[in-house]
């Protein structure tokens, strides 16, 4: 079985199709309405759908987030220069050990409310 897509809902469809778009090379394939929702395709096939909520649903539950995995410590530092170059306010890379796995880690608020994690081992 293999993972097709996730829908997350967001306040601004536009800004985070961008966002996803242009730091983690997702595409744009298709949007509906006026900035209502998007269809983005992530290189290995995934789809990350966006929409506008259907009503005033409030945030994500605390610890809601969505995760990427990269190959090196580098590349998370990377990330995290390009994001503050790019005027995001990304938190501090850390290094940090879970369940005994350590991987270095940044969040970043995304547009529209949406947490992202940037990670390696």
């Amino acid at each position: 079985m293999k993972l097709n897509h996730a829908n997350l809902t967001t306040s601004d469809v536009a800004a985070l199709a961008g966002f996803f778009a242009e730091h983690f090379g997702f595409r744009l394939d298709a949007t509906r309405g006026k900035d209502a929702f998007a269809v983005l395709a992530g290189s290995d096939g995934f789809a990350l759908n966006l929409m506008k909520p259907a009503s005033d649903d409030g945030p994500y539950p605390s610890g809601f987030h969505v995760g990427f995995f990269v190959d090196s410590p580098d590349i998370v530092r990377s990330k995290q220069a390009e994001l503050t170059a790019a005027g995001f306010t990304p938190g501090e890379v850390q290094e940090l050990t879970r369940g005994g796995i350590k991987s270095t880690t940044f969040y970043c608020n995304a547009p529209g409310g949406v947490l992202v994690e940037v990670a390696s081992h």
